[in-house]
């Protein structure tokens, strides 16, 4: 059984588990960079505090070439970062951000 299923098969039972929609996310984004963008988006909506999901949204985003929606999340992200404390990971999309 892949990864992928094995955590679909976890969300089924827990859909508001921040953690596991990020691993899928992560797992999404080997496979199929549409999904794994959607599920980071919704997950941007309903986990704000969840940091992680804006920085690699920011960077699937870049790396797809849509510069303007990696500034437009990884402005929100660093957002998000500074109002929960974490500044290391609001200076590296600060530093991404830069460098678009």
């Amino acid at each position: 059984m892949s990864r992928r299923i094995k955590l679909e098969e976890m969300l089924a039972a827990e859909p508001d588990d921040a953690f596991l929609n990020y691993a899928l996310a992560l797992e999404l984004a080997k496979e199929d960079r549409g999904a794994a963008l959607a599920r980071l988006a919704d997950m941007n909506a309903r986990f704000p505090e969840h940091v992680p999901a804006y920085f690699r949204r920011g960077q699937i985003l870049a790396e797809t070439g849509d510069l303007a929606g990696a500034r437009e999340v990884l402005t929100a992200g660093i957002r998000a970062a500074s109002k929960t404390g974490d500044d290391h990971a609001a200076a590296e999309m600060q530093e991404l951000l830069s460098s678009l």
